[in-house]
């Protein structure tokens, strides 16, 4: 976790962070129009320790590719050769379980690559809610495991957008009713407008930028 107090690279990861907020679905799009981010503290989360100036290259990756650790593919019948993808999922782990203190709580994750359709969506460990064409997966803090947590980390990941925020529970709790797998607009303004803690993924998906309420 590395805070960013110099201006210049604070503003950099705001500047980041609302161009992915806009590239998002709904949660994404609440949490821009709501937020002027002039407070609160701004930190990343990487995979690896990166320099001065690569903590500003938020589209970029930093850990460099490890030969012993590439396998060969197969796709569409030829053979390519990949890398394991390094990232940051125990580290914003702990951001998100150090949230859900309070009973109230809840992480809300947008995951850009789903639809409601997608058959593996059954068989997935985290919560999953649906709204429109969008999928979302929650962490509600009467579930606050991290192993749980991990799974929807892991679940909504996505590439190049990933957004999450951690908040309040509405006055009608998000998936509150076992049977109800659908999360509504006015449920999602609602977590949009008590998010203290919004996190979007950054380094070519080996790390985050975290801007959240408060001081280090």
């Amino acid at each position: 976790m590395t805070y960013l107090t110099d201006e210049t690279q604070r503003r950099a990861a705001i500047d980041y962070t609302r161009q992915q907020l806009g590239s998002g679905n709904s949660l994404a799009k609440f949490l821009l129009e709501g937020f002027d981010f002039k407070t609160g503290t701004v930190f990343v989360l990487s995979a690896v320790p990166v320099s001065t100036i690569q903590i500003t290259e938020f589209n970029w990756g930093h850990v460099p590719l490890a030969e012993e650790s590439a396998q060969y593919v197969t796709i569409e019948s030829q053979p390519f050769l990949a890398y394991p993808k390094a990232n940051s999922y125990e580290l914003i782990t702990e951001v998100i379980y150090s949230s859900l203190q309070e009973s109230e709580r809840v992480c809300v994750l947008e995951n850009m690559l789903a639809s409601p359709g997608d058959p593996w969506l059954k068989r997935a460990k985290s919560r999953v809610a649906t709204h429109g064409a969008e999928v979302y997966h929650i962490v509600a803090a009467t579930e606050r495991l991290r192993e749980k947590i991990v799974d929807a980390v892991r679940e909504a990941a996505s590439l190049p957008v990933f957004t999450g925020a951690i908040g309040w529970q509405p006055p009608d709790p998000i998936l509150a009713d076992a049977g109800d797998a659908t999360i509504s607009t006015g449920q999602l303004r609602t977590l949009a407008k008590t998010a203290d803690c919004i996190f979007v993924g950054a380094y070519d998906g080996e790390g985050y930028v975290v801007w959240r309420v408060g001081h280090p």
